[in-house]
């Protein structure tokens, strides 16, 4: 590949490549009097050339440079929004009174503004602020930061509230008893909180009590109070144990979140460029409508110029007829050439979307700026260096193969037997209206009466308590299931190597690509002008000849086709200089710094306390 040197070093075209000269057009070498040639020049719509073949250009506009911005808070309040929940009460009301809304269908309107005259790098902000498409886009890496937040949900602690009456009255089968049946009250209250520590310990403590009333005959306590104050532990020891273990899928989420941030980059990356090659279709279109008017143009007046040379008898009728005949068909093409600009407009107009009002259709879009000739320098091997550094859809893979390993090294923890802590401890208490009871002629009462609230005082006191502690062995023959996950998490981590390398070699191919083609279309603006300027100098050779009987109107026609074809090389070689420079801006990873795009990302997430360990 032909390098030029670093006369512009690949930063700076990343950063702000839009070459711009302000050379004028070449000028006409029409001959005086030679109205036809003189036509096929000075109307030309050109775009701007280079100062001198070979002069490689510096100069950076001052749009084009810029750096890209990342916009939390926008993000951030985008978020809020959605995260926003209505008060219990309302979503108690909601559940009774929903109906389906449906959407309304728009209502097409003409537009009577006038077109919005933009350059290249408005359009490209009015795109990324108002097009549907990539809004949607924007909502991704909102929706996969809830995937984080919904794995987090493991560590929130868990509060639950129980409450229950029960009565029960049954015959007792056994005079001894001393009543005829047996009436059980019960009155129970619990009160629970539960946590997921990050060493994947599950601890909890309740708080129970229970008011029962019975007629028992030799009941002390009529009714009793008991209260529990329980607190256990079951922390794993081999299998889902390490410090922070059980965050490990939380990280997993995080790492898939942050990937999505950089593949939605990469989609960001590619609608800009699908802006710039629309904004210079259009450019191109219309400057070709112009091309094949002024070839129907040339026809037109070579067949008045005939029917003139008819009419004094210089020549022959069938001349006519050729010359129309050649009038008619450009007259299609002018036509072809008008229906490829309404459509490139159209696409323009809604990639853009410009919604000034309420309309469905949005504004017609004006592109202002003329494609830029100038040439540059570019060093593939600064270039590739740069692409691997910048391109988010290599750091998006990057996360992708840093999450597989992840969960390689959860799903190697699986195979581990489950060895288990479990323990476990409280305190209890009683009380309760003393009910005196005689037994063998003593008058008996328990020594735990007291009201509700000192068997709660008494709960404090811990005279009595319980505890217990143990292992928990589960060791399970084969351990197929376990085994066969942390196999497929091996192949998972060793496919995404794989597709990273892969990527690397597409994006190598990609720069060198967009390096080939931007200077072989450096090369064809120079070829494709030398060409139609000689195209134009045939054209006014053969003029002469055919005023003076060494040409035939065939002749002259075929070489109007030629200036036509030549001039429309011309445009096309220049649309596509431009389109190759955005693309090595987008394969490089810098088409968002050059266009100064504002990047809406979520910032730094809020943990809850309770999440912290």
């Amino acid at each position: 590949m032909t390098h030029h040197g670093m006369l512009i070093p690949l930063a700076a075209l990343a950063l702000g490549a839009l070459i711009v000269v302000t050379d004028g057009n070449a000028a006409s070498d029409a001959a005086p009097g030679d109205d036809a040639a003189a036509s096929a020049v000075d109307d030309e719509p050109r775009a701007s050339e280079s100062a001198a073949e070979g002069d490689t250009g510096n100069y950076v506009a001052d749009t084009a440079g810029g750096q890209a911005i990342i916009d939390h808070e926008a993000s951030r309040q985008r978020e809020l929004e959605f995260e926003d929940t209505p008060s219990l009460p309302t979503i108690f009301v909601h559940q009774w009174t929903y109906r389906d809304i449906k959407e309304p269908t728009p209502t097409v309107s003409v537009d009577d503004r006038a077109p919005a005259e933009l350059t290249l790098i408005d359009a490209v902000h009015h795109a990324l602020a108002n097009n549907p498409g990539i809004s949607a886009q924007r909502l991704t890496p909102l929706s996969l930061r809830q995937d984080v937040r919904n794995a987090e949900a493991v560590f929130d602690p868990l509060l639950s509230i129980n409450a229950s009456r029960d009565r029960r009255e049954a015959p007792n089968p056994s005079a001894l008893v001393g009543v005829a049946s047996t009436n059980v009250t019960n009155f129970d209250g619990e009160l629970k909180i539960e946590k997921t520590l990050r060493t994947g310990a599950e601890i909890s403590g309740a708080l129970t009590t229970n008011r029962q009333s019975l007629n028992a005959a030799f009941q002390t306590l009529r009714p009793q109070y008991t209260t529990d104050l329980q607190f256990s532990l079951n922390q794993p020891l081999l299998r889902d144990f390490g410090k922070n273990f059980a965050y490990l899928l939380v990280d997993v989420s995080e790492t898939n979140s942050e990937a999505a941030r950089y593949r939605y980059r990469a989609e960001l990356a590619n609608f800009v460029k699908r802006v710039i090659e629309a904004y210079w279709v259009v450019v191109f279109t219309r400057q070709n409508l112009v091309v094949q008017e002024q070839s129907h143009e040339l026809a037109l007046q070579t067949l008045r110029e005939n029917q003139e040379r008819v009419r004094v008898g210089l020549l022959a009728p069938v001349v006519v007829k050729e010359a129309q005949s050649q009038a008619a068909l450009r007259e299609e093409q002018v036509i072809l050439a008008q229906n490829d600009l309404e459509n490139s407009l159209a696409a323009l107009r809604q990639i853009v979307y410009m919604q000034v009002r309420n309309d469905f259709l949005p504004q017609k879009v004006n592109p202002v700026e003329e494609p830029h000739t100038r040439p540059i320098s570019v060093d593939t091997e600064f270039a590739l260096t740069l692409a691997f550094d910048e391109r988010p859809e290599i750091m998006a893979q990057s996360l992708e193969l840093k999450s597989r390993r992840i969960t390689e090294r959860v799903r190697e923890n699986q195979v581990l037997p489950r060895v288990d802590l479990v323990a476990g401890g409280g305190l209890n208490a009683l009380s309760g209206d003393p009910e005196p009871v005689e037994f063998q002629g003593q008058i008996v009462t328990s020594p735990f009466g007291g009201s509700y609230e000192e068997a709660f005082e008494r709960l404090g006191d811990g005279d009595f308590y319980s505890y217990s502690f143990g292992i928990e062995i589960e060791i399970p023959f084969g351990n197929a299931a376990a085994k066969s996950e942390y196999a497929k998490a091996k192949i998972a981590t060793a496919r995404a190597r794989l597709d990273r390398r892969q990527l690397l070699s597409d994006v190598t191919v990609e720069v060198e690509q967009a390096v080939n083609d931007v200077e072989a279309n450096m090369k064809r603006i120079h070829s494709t002008r030398i060409a139609r300027e000689l195209a134009e100098e045939n054209l006014r050779n053969q003029q002469k000849r055919l005023e003076v009987g060494m040409a035939t109107t065939k002749d002259v026609l075929d070489f109007q086709d030629d200036l036509t074809q030549a001039r429309g090389n011309e445009l096309k070689a220049a649309v596509d200089y431009n389109i190759s420079l955005a693309e090595l801006s987008r394969a490089t990873g810098m088409i968002l710094e050059r266009f100064s795009v504002v990047i809406e990302e979520p910032g730094e997430r809020y943990v809850p306390w309770w999440a912290k360990f």
